[in-house]
């Protein structure tokens, strides 16, 4: 009977240190969307357009077409679309006919994103290092490491 007792503590405190450790992501991740909302918001930016803007900024000049960076941002069709839609209103990105697909376009940053993405890079590179700035290096390998962990537990359920 002793044995029962104490699987049956066991499995309560492991629920409750799940259920903690759930709560604890995400009241961290809200916090870190605010964090981050504040810090694009200044450069006038939007994650999504980050997002976008740094993926054209690393191909070098060499252009992305819509699939393509779809694929890389992990969004529908309809969404890439009105991002790019959006992002080239503000004269950040300009679309090209692609010239191998003639049905495809190619993105390409505009001058006013070359500059902006060349200025805003670096600061944003800092602010992300003083984020994270509390952990040393081991706990951020560690942190890594046991966020991988959860992504393939994420897969198995």
């Amino acid at each position: 009977m002793g044995r029962l007792t104490e699987i049956t503590h066991n499995d309560i405190s492991d629920s409750y240190f799940s259920i903690r450790t759930l709560i604890e992501l995400t009241v961290f991740q809200d916090n870190l969307d605010d964090v981050l909302e504040m810090h694009f918001s200044r450069y006038g930016l939007s994650r999504a357009k980050f997002s976008a803007l740094i993926q054209l900024y690393m191909t070098g000049g060499g252009g992305l077409t819509q699939s393509e960076l779809g694929k890389k941002l992990l969004v529908s069709r309809a969404n890439i679309t009105r991002l790019i839609d959006r992002l080239e209103k503000e004269d950040l990105v300009v679309r090209k006919t692609d010239p191998v697909d003639k049905r495809a376009f190619q993105l390409y940053l505009t001058d006013r994103a070359n500059i902006l993405m060349h200025a805003f890079v670096p600061v944003h590179n800092q602010y992300v290092h003083k984020l994270m700035s509390t952990l040393d290096t081991d706990e951020k390998k560690l942190l890594i490491s046991l966020l991988d962990k959860l992504k393939k537990g994420l897969e198995e359920v």
